[in-house]
């Protein structure tokens, strides 16, 4: 390009012409200029589009992530909860299976029989007319029943002590099932946001990697669109000039 400075001012047509010649390159500079800054605009569009996705995404799977958390401590708890009540259990089962191997008969059976047997001796007493050996051998039966009496009393202790065991390890395994129970329900919802995690992973890497290269683009359009302006401006200086030098 032919500088303005070695144009003779008074070749007027000269002038002319390059001012011409320069405002055709102005226009063709700033029809490119206008390409470039769409361009830039276009892939500004695009990354700003997919970094919104990206937030919006990392936010969800945030929020995913932390109710799972959250469940899974439940889990946690539902499990320790179910471990203590099985522990329980197993004392209680313990404590039973304790008593009953000291039991020696079934007291309410035995009971009733030894009272009768006693109220049969008492009768005899009352009613027959008995000899010394004959009523010293009743007092010493009566004595044995009622002593066995004592005993089977102890048992009834025992065998009323293993009904309130059972009935309390009845309420305990409901407690233990209904944890169990728990865990399952909260497993499967953990396990539903873990999935969501994994469903909108592979989304979020793709909006990443999309909004990367649109931000490359945009800054190489951007490149394009600044060195397009900085020809565009030296182009206007030069036919402001020309226009400067003609208007003399």
């Amino acid at each position: 390009m032919t500088e303005v400075a070695e144009a003779k001012p008074e070749d007027v047509e000269f002038l002319r012409a390059k001012l011409r010649e320069l405002k055709t390159q102005a226009r063709d500079e700033l029809a490119v200029l206008r390409r470039d800054r769409d361009k830039m605009r276009e892939y500004k569009t695009i990354r700003d589009e997919h970094n919104k996705e990206v937030k919006s995404l990392i936010e969800s799977v945030k929020a995913e992530r932390e109710e799972r958390d959250r469940i899974n401590k439940e889990i946690s708890e539902a499990k320790e909860k179910r471990t203590a009540i099985h522990a329980q259990l197993k004392s209680i089962y313990d404590e039973i299976r304790e008593l009953r191997s000291n039991l020696v008969g079934s007291p309410s059976t035995d009971q009733r029989r030894m009272m009768r047997r006693v109220e049969e001796l008492e009768w005899r007493q009352q009613t027959e007319q008995l000899s010394r050996d004959e009523e010293l051998a009743i007092v010493e039966e009566i004595a044995r029943i009622e002593a066995k009496l004592l005993e089977i009393g102890k048992e009834k202790e025992k065998q009323d002590k293993i009904s309130e065991l059972r009935r309390l390890a009845r309420r305990l395994k409901s407690e233990a099932s209904e944890a169990h129970q728990r865990v399952l329900e909260l497993s499967e919802q953990s396990q539903t946001h873990h999935q969501e995690v994994v469903r909108i992973r592979p989304q979020l890497e793709e909006f990443k990697k999309s909004a990367d290269t649109a931000h490359k683009n945009f800054v190489e359009w951007l490149k394009k669109v600044k060195e397009g302006e900085n020809r565009l401006k030296e182009l206007r200086t030069q036919i402001e000039d020309i226009q400067g030098k003609l208007r003399k």
